[in-house]
């Protein structure tokens, strides 16, 4: 059975390795055996693991990549997975708000990424505390 605590130490540990533009961090979050699913904003879906990693080895090497914060808005349990919908905004443009749904499955006894789907949202739409701006002099 899922755990809060456990679905989000997964969770943050995806987000902490885009953060940290550390390739092996994000392999590490994804499953191994389990399938697999990535939809990257604007882009086609990935279902082949060595496909959604390449893809974020574009993402974590580009220089250009934005620095995302993150906050979890709800969490779905299903016996051994989790869905987790969480809010994504890139520091320097707090408007640019993406609404992702990132999916956990028990993996060997770990929660592994599953599924990372996002795209834009309204930043109006955004329940809640909205990101910061960022301070203009």
């Amino acid at each position: 059975m899922a755990t809060d605590d456990a679905i989000q130490r997964a969770n943050f540990a995806f987000y902490q390795a885009f953060l940290d533009r550390d390739l092996a961090a994000m392999d590490r979050v994804w499953a191994l055996r389990l399938p697999v699913l990535c939809i990257h904003p604007g882009a086609a879906p990935l279902a082949i693991r060595e496909q959604v990693l390449a893809s974020w080895h574009d993402i974590l090497t580009n220089p250009r990549s934005p620095m995302l914060e993150h906050r979890v808005e709800s969490i779905l349990h299903f016996g051994d997975v989790a869905l987790l919908t969480c809010y994504e905004w890139n520091k320097a443009q707090p408007d640019a708000v993406l609404l992702a749904t990132n999916g956990f499955a028990l993996e060997n006894g770990v929660y592994k990424m599953i599924l990372h789907h996002a795209g834009p949202v309204h930043h109006s739409a955004v329940p809640g505390p909205t990101p910061p701006k960022p301070r203009i002099h």
